[in-house]
């Protein structure tokens, strides 16, 4: 897709494929040979650097997905890209490194554990298949096929791990990531007098805009909007603090030196009381020695360090027996009900955990404890500190995971629709690897239906077919007319593609599935609101041509016709006070039938 960014390749003014804020992009001919360079062929149109591609080893055939920003890392590393390749080079490496023999792989135990963790299982990539060779498998949630060890298949595909998010909540307020609606201290700190009143009123917290600070103690800084919202410290004031303290802790060791300089060991009360060297007399040992030894301390927690450490810095297992203690006493007291993640506390098993509190244990323990999943009902055994790494799963049986969309967001949850796949609680809330984005369900009229990304219901979008706000009347109009004569008519639905050049994605006024298998898309285009819109309007015609479609733009007087020349495109003059849309559609939907007719007749 062409965009203003240049080319970074030197000396080429081509357009650049994607655009970046500081990292470099590549035109066509240069993005080609980049992959050339990593043994690859790209088997489909180029989208974005994120994006999971399919391409063909050259040297393999092997067919797998990557994403374009693995195979420049690959290439700067001088490493072959293709896994199929790397994982037969490091098991043949490896087989001749240990001096093993040429021990066949279990097909079977690989298909198992392939099915075990999400893929579907495609078939060794070696004949005959020895230890640690790859296997080729395709996640059944975003379709990647990759290449795969058995011990990396148990892993699961990356699109399952979840990444750690906030706790749950039914819906996302308007105006909730403005700066100027947000409670953290640092808004109070916003400097209105060097800020403009437009960016108080339009900053958002995860801005990469900068802005002027003043903290509470006066300093005024210039920092980044979303470095604030993480760090919200003043810098200047976290230097002088740890200064400070530097400056105590310096004064404190050279009294502590000073008053030592010619002693020893033995001298110091409390370094004699703790000494536990029974072959070494601390007599012998100057209380300035920078050689450690071992220590005892009041605990009984024996400890090794130098002499100035003992007597200077407390031992670091009292530090986490004294933690420990609070902890204790704040889970007795009820202060704290607990210290794991909302969604994990939830899980704590009611009756099974005998004997232990809740508020006592760290998100870190290695106790291994019973769970229950108040959703499905299932009981399990696993290490504390375990369920929030890895997979981070929320059920271990159903595959479902923490911080999923049914979880922070079940209003949305509510209108996923069971003919998906997968279920709300296996997916995260702003998710991109999907095969195609999930349907849903109005829940005030179970006959509309609609895809999207899940990101677009969070972010407050709903069923665009009950949608006014945004729609003309006239487009409200032609819908209705749409549905009359075909049966059939989506209003304002979304549609996505990878052949899409500049969108990930368009929203079409009036969307109509065809007898025949086939889309019709109608788009309405006022002459009011389309009068500087001609390119945009083009870009969209071709994008959806491109991706199959039948499309119909009517267009109203005086807007001039585009300069579209493909046979599934259609225009009909529109006139603005005088719109027909029954009559007209009713015209248009003869000349399709005709039409498909001829098409039909072409095909052998």
């Amino acid at each position: 897709m062409a965009t203003t960014q240049v080319c970074s390749a030197e000396g080429c003014d081509e357009s650049a494929l994607f655009r970046t804020r500081t990292k470099p992009a590549w035109c066509e001919k240069h993005l080609g040979e980049i992959y050339d360079q990593a043994g690859l062929q790209l088997l489909e149109p180029f989208t974005k650097p994120k994006e999971y591609l399919l391409t063909r080893c050259t040297s393999c055939g092997f067919e797998g997905h990557y994403r374009f920003e693995y195979v420049l890392q690959t290439v700067g590393r001088h490493e072959k890209t293709c896994r199929a390749c790397y994982w037969r080079g490091w098991a043949r490496d490896q087989r001749a490194l240990l001096d093993k023999g040429s021990s066949r792989e279990s097909i079977e135990l690989a298909k198992a554990a392939a099915e075990e963790n999400g893929y579907i299982y495609l078939g060794p990539l070696t004949e005959p298949c020895l230890e640690n060779d790859p296997h080729k498998v395709k996640c059944k949630r975003c379709g990647v096929i990759t290449a795969e060890r058995v011990g990396d298949i148990g892993w699961g595909c990356t699109c399952v791990k979840s990444n750690k998010t906030a706790t749950a909540g039914t819906s996302k307020a308007v105006g909730s990531n403005l700066v100027k609606n947000a409670t953290d201290e640092c808004v109070s700190w916003w400097d209105h007098e060097k800020n403009s009143e437009q960016l108080w009123r339009t900053a958002k917290k995860g801005s990469r805009k900068t802005a002027w600070w003043t903290c509470s103690n006066g300093h005024t800084f210039e920092s980044r909007i979303d470095e604030m919202f993480k760090r919200g410290s003043c810098r200047q004031c976290d230097e002088e603090k740890w200064r400070k303290k530097k400056a105590q802790d310096a004064i404190h060791t050279l009294a502590w030196r000073l008053a030592y300089a010619f002693s020893s060991v033995a001298d110091v009360p409390e370094l004699a009381a703790a000494w536990n060297e029974p072959d070494i007399d601390p007599a012998d040992v100057p209380a300035l020695s920078e050689q450690t030894f071992m220590f005892r301390c009041e605990r009984g927690h024996t400890i090794r360090t130098s002499p100035q450490g003992a007597s200077l810095y407390e031992c670091r297992k009292c530090i986490g027996v004294k933690t420990r203690e609070r902890n204790l006493a704040a889970a007795k007291s009820g202060e704290v009900k607990s210290r794991l993640t909302p969604e994990i506390t939830s899980q704590w098993h009611p009756t099974k955990n005998d004997g232990l509190l809740l508020g006592a244990i760290p998100p870190t323990s290695t106790r291994n404890v019973w769970w229950l999943d108040p959703v499905c009902g299932h009981e399990w055994q696993d290490v504390v500190g375990n369920r929030d790494k890895y997979e981070r799963y929320r059920c271990p049986f159903c595959e479902t995971i923490l911080d999923s969309l049914a979880y922070h967001y079940p209003d949305v949850a509510a209108q996923w629709s069971e003919q998906n796949d997968i279920s709300p609680w296996q997916i995260r809330l702003y998710t991109t690897q999907l095969a195609q984005p999930p349907l849903w369900v109005c829940l005030d009229n179970p006959e509309h239906t609609w895809r999207a990304m899940p990101s677009r219901l969070v972010n407050g979008a709903s069923c665009p077919d009950c949608k006014t706000v945004g729609k003309s009347a006239v487009e409200c109009l032609y819908a209705k007319a749409a549905k009359k004569i075909w049966g059939n008519a989506a209003s304002g639905q979304w549609v996505y593609s990878d052949s899409f050049t500049n969108h990930s994605s368009w929203s079409v006024d009036v969307l109509v599935d065809l007898p025949d298998g086939k889309q019709l898309g109608i788009e309405y285009d006022g002459s009011y609101w389309h009068k500087d819109k001609t390119e945009t309007d083009l870009v969209k015609t071709l994008d959806l041509l491109r991706h199959g479609l039948i499309l119909c733009r009517v267009r109203e007087h005086p807007l001039p016709g585009l300069d579209v020349e493909n046979q599934n495109y259609f225009e009909i003059t529109a006139y603005a006070g005088s719109n027909d849309p029954e009559h007209e559609l009713a015209e248009f939907a003869e000349v399709l039938t005709q039409h498909i007719e001829r098409s039909n007749q072409v095909k052998p």
